[in-house]
């Protein structure tokens, strides 16, 4: 008769992906859930996986205290250059297109929330599917910006991370990495993994495919409110730009003075 399957066989089987090992905190209800349900390890290392990416890795119930974190020097703008020295897992807080312009991102969101998208000078009205409300407009506009990544157009993204301390770091796509883009294909909570030698530049993570792994995963919450308070959001950061670039006219025609 087979043995069920162990705490430490499940840890290995999600190690093995590159994940940090969880807290028994976290995978002891998951493991005695399948074995109650006489679920092979392949099941529960599955739900395992699922919920891990799915979780906030700052709760301290869900990865040991011993796993690896950003070093406080990671943020600081006035160390040129440094290498992360350990494998680290972060989760995504917020995505930046920067080959667009805020107003460019601001109008395509509001072009799909009233129903209408553009071809060449023309309008045309998008009808959505009748099973889609009508809070999802927003989804609906990040969605087909996503769509036109996965197409080789936009980026280089910047994403704001946050490791499992709770310490965030900006980090700037310096190639192309795989799977990251905006929601929904890449959403907000989802888990990435920093590997070790990762260069930070100024008190940012450069992003590059052979160092940077994408595992998926998003916190439904925070992708919610992000996607719904996406184009909000870009209308503030219109206007603190504009009140800063107004304050700083009116201090140099006081400086000529």
């Amino acid at each position: 008769m087979a043995q069920p399957p162990t705490l430490a066989q499940l840890t290995h089987s999600l190690t093995t992906l590159g994940l940090p090992p969880p807290s028994p905190t976290f995978l002891s209800p998951i493991l005695l859930t399948g074995l109650q349900k006489s679920t092979p390890l392949q099941g529960i290392h599955a739900t395992a996986k699922i919920r891990l990416l799915s979780a906030d890795i700052t709760l301290p119930s869900i990865l040991l205290p011993s796993t690896p974190s950003f070093p406080s020097t990671t943020n600081d703008p006035k160390i040129p250059s440094q290498k992360l020295s350990s494998d680290i897992l972060v989760q995504v807080l917020d995505v930046e297109d920067l080959s667009k312009s805020k107003w460019e991102l601001i109008e395509a969101l509001e072009s799909e929330r009233k129903g209408e998208t553009t071809k060449g000078r023309e309008i045309i009205r998008v009808i959505p599917p009748e099973d889609v409300g009508p809070s999802s407009a927003s989804t609906q506009a990040l969605g087909s910006q996503t769509a036109g990544r996965e197409g080789g157009g936009g980026g280089p993204f910047k994403l704001l991370l946050q490791d499992c301390k709770g310490m965030r770091v900006y980090g700037f796509e310096l190639k192309r990495v795989e799977k990251i883009g905006y929601p929904p294909g890449m959403g907000i909570g989802c888990k990435v993994l920093l590997r070790r030698g990762s260069v930070v530049a100024r008190g940012m993570v450069l992003l590059e495919p052979e160092r940077t792994t994408v595992l998926g995963g998003r916190i439904e919450g925070l992708d919610k409110a992000w996607r719904e308070g996406r184009e909000q959001r870009l209308r503030e950061q219109v206007e603190r730009e504009s009140r800063e670039r107004e304050r700083n006219g009116d201090e140099d025609v006081m400086d000529e003075d």
